[in-house]
């Protein structure tokens, strides 16, 4: 029986949308450009997650690969943080299963910015425990940042469902032990997790 249910936060609980990211940015069409071809997860937004560099010295990172001025780099991040929209069909779903008395947790992939940005919205005070990778050190999917949320939580993985958007991450949780879903879209994803735990109260 499912008891607890760890949710990731991009993709999953708000947006992450990197091509509607750039389709609506209006700034530096170069840096677009760059951008496009070889994508926002390079080994500069890792260590961003993970916590090992500030907001400051991602953006310097990102100016010296791209060969794009600071201030553009700097208005691009910013504008991929303000696009993460709250999902509105996830937030109901965790109010619902809170309420059923499940234990919810987050566990994310996501630098201190981008998460002081959205942990004051209403949907997190459902949570039972919030886990960041850059406030760990640890990045998914690295097996002790899943062992650290079990550890922390007092979490058995067969009473737990993990939920995320990539399939790396997934296969990370299942090494574990932890039931998962792939969340690849509300419409999905959302039946999916219900399938998973029809009819239980936790």
């Amino acid at each position: 029986m499912i008891k607890n249910i760890i949710f990731d936060l991009g993709g999953v609980v708000v947006e992450w949308n990197p091509a509607r990211v750039l389709a609506t940015f209006t700034g530096n069409p170069a840096l677009v450009k760059y951008v496009s071809e070889n994508g926002f997860f390079r080994e500069a937004w890792t260590e961003f997650d993970r916590g090992t560099i500030d907001k400051e010295e991602f953006v310097r990172e990102w100016a010296r690969l791209s060969d794009s001025p600071v201030e553009d780099c700097n208005a691009l991040l910013d504008h991929a943080k303000c696009s993460l929209d709250s999902i509105p069909e996830t937030a109901d779903l965790i109010e619902q299963l809170s309420r059923r008395g499940f234990r919810l947790y987050c566990l994310s992939n996501m630098s201190t910015d981008h998460y002081n940005y959205l942990k004051d919205r209403p949907v997190f005070r459902f949570f039972d425990g919030q886990v960041i990778s850059a406030l760990e050190g640890l990045v998914k999917p690295e097996r002790a940042f899943y062992e650290l949320i079990l550890e922390r939580y007092r979490l058995t993985p067969g009473e737990t469902l993990f939920i995320d958007d990539l399939e790396r991450n997934i296969e990370g949780a299942r090494k574990l032990g932890i039931h998962t879903v792939h969340f690849t879209s509300k419409t999905t994803g959302i039946p999916a997790i219900l399938d998973i735990i029809p009819g239980q109260a936790g």
